[in-house]
């Protein structure tokens, strides 16, 4: 019983070392281009937003107060490395504003999927 429980707690630390020292790549978003007239895209890793009634001072404020982010940029776009709060995995969201309208996404850089935690994220920062 207890190799067991020291083989499930090394398996658990593994993974958080693995979560948090894997290497980041800033690519950019995994999901298509958004098309003309779509506003919203779900990618599996990833959610994605444009919409023209947006306050980018507002979201960028929420985005930045948000525990866990570090900023790589500011400009021409804001974009934040946030991580999980359990594991450390890292996200990236990105910020800017366009003759479209403002755009909003975050996309995972760790696996094929977020499990939803980017839509989740995007839709309280940009509720009212």
């Amino acid at each position: 019983m207890i190799k067991i429980f020291v083989l499930a707690l090394a398996g658990f630390a593994g993974l958080q070392l693995a979560a948090r020292f894997w290497p980041m790549v800033t690519s950019d978003w995994p999901g298509a281009p958004m098309a003309a007239g779509q506003t919203v895209q779900t990618h599996l890793s990833g959610f994605y937003i444009r919409r023209d009634d947006l306050s980018l001072t507002q979201i960028q404020d929420r985005i930045l107060a948000t525990p866990r982010h570090a900023v790589l940029t500011h400009e021409p776009r804001l974009k934040v490395v946030l991580r999980s709060r359990v594991w450390g995995f890292k996200d990236i969201v990105e910020l800017w504003r366009d003759e479209s309208g403002a755009h909003l996404r975050g996309y995972s850089t760790i696996g094929g999927s977020d499990w939803g935690s980017n839509k989740k994220r995007i839709k309280a920062w940009i509720a009212d």
